[in-house]
């Protein structure tokens, strides 16, 4: 087995810090893990951790910014296929089930409540171009065909559909009733069409 070089164990170190803080800080939330608790996780110093990170916001910071690229990433095969907006936005609620470590909700509360002004922003913006503009252009494009009420714009629409599916998170509860995609199919309906008949 080659010996890695110095540059080389620096990166394996870093992104071993970072996979170890993504599963704490997810699991648990910003608060509940100390840099202690990575490092042990580690089995490094904490010195060893801010050789890599100035302290835990920058890691926190750092973790989520790795988080978004992903989630981006596997945002445009679903953007990009030619299918119908309720096919769209299952397809994209479920990869954000699937692929989020954690609650939308839990990370959010993070963001607000522990982070310096200067990363709540930097954050917003990544929470932004990550999760509101993908669902944002989806009802763009039902807006475009005139299928939303009046005074719904785009953006309220795409903000009220995140909001709606923090709660499906929680996929574990012994109280939940129904397939993941079932579920969905139900929320979108919901959400498309409403709940009650309306008088003509």
């Amino acid at each position: 087995m080659t010996k890695r070089t110095r540059a080389e164990e620096l990166i394996f170190t870093r992104n071993k810090i970072l996979a170890t803080a993504r599963d704490l800080f997810m699991e648990k939330g910003y608060r509940s893990v100390s840099t202690r608790d990575i490092a042990a996780r580690c089995q490094m110093t904490q010195p060893g951790i801010y050789h890599h990170f100035k302290d835990k916001e920058t890691l926190y910071v750092e973790v989520v910014r790795q988080l978004t690229i992903e989630i981006q990433a596997d945002m445009i095969p679903i953007e990009k296929a030619n299918s119908t907006p309720q096919v769209q936005l299952k397809a994209m609620l479920m990869m954000l089930i699937e692929n989020h470590p954690t609650n939308i909700l839990m990370m959010i509360h993070d963001i607000l409540n522990e982070l310096s002004k200067e990363n709540q922003f930097l954050m917003f913006q990544l929470w932004q171009t990550t999760y509101l503009e993908p669902f944002n252009r989806v009802f763009k494009t039902i807006s475009d065909q005139g299928m939303l009420r009046d005074g719904v714009t785009s953006e309220t629409a795409a903000r009220y559909c995140l909001s709606t599916i923090s709660p499906i998170f929680a996929s574990d509860s012994p109280f939940r009733q129904g397939s993941m995609s079932d579920r969905l199919d139900e929320l979108i309906d919901f959400m498309m069409f409403g709940i009650c008949k309306k008088e003509v």
